[in-house]
């Protein structure tokens, strides 16, 4: 059941890489014995899902994904990011702080810092990206995130010195 397993994540990844992702649900969901018992499968299931923007559906097969395996932190984040669309923001903010925990990743902490801006932690959320920083200080992905953030609160002189980081640190 292993093979046929991988088989069916490659053929389904192959359909998701093309953004076809009515067909890759289709595909995995004709194999439920596979899926329902697979935390990579119900993961692409679940992705799949949310990039239609069917939120509910998504939480279902990337909780299942997250409850298969616990270590694999992009289920938690993909959860918290489905739950952030559809209003669940507390459940949110647990999922994607256990994903944190697991391994650390800048679109876990933006994602992070956008269900706390939406809950009004704006301070919570600056926090968010300065520890990020302080992990890598030379990510420009983390200084430009920073840098959008601040922009977003119309701090444009913060902003702009953290854009000027983020090129430094791209080499350009």
């Amino acid at each position: 059941m292993e093979n046929e397993s991988k088989k069916l994540d490659e053929e389904a990844q192959a359909l998701m890489q093309e953004e076809r992702w009515s067909d890759a649900i289709n595909l995995i969901e004709s194999r439920p014995s596979l899926f329902e018992r697979d935390a990579r499968l119900s993961w692409n299931l679940g992705w799949a899902y949310f990039k239609l923007e069917d939120w509910k559906s998504a939480q279902v097969h990337l909780s299942r994904a997250r409850d298969l395996d616990r270590k694999m932190a992009a289920s938690w984040w993909a959860l918290a990011a489905a739950q952030m669309e559809a209003g669940a923001l507390d459940n949110a903010e647990l999922n994607v702080k256990e994903a944190l925990l697991i391994r650390d990743s800048t679109i876990f902490r933006q994602t992070l810092a956008l269900i706390l801006m939406q809950r009004g932690k704006v301070g919570e959320a600056e926090q968010v990206h300065l520890q990020g920083l302080e992990l890598k200080p030379e990510s420009p992905e983390r200084w430009e995130t920073y840098a959008c953030f601040l922009d977003d609160l119309g701090r444009q002189g913060d902003a702009e010195a953290a854009y000027k980081k983020a090129r430094l640190f791209r080499g350009n």
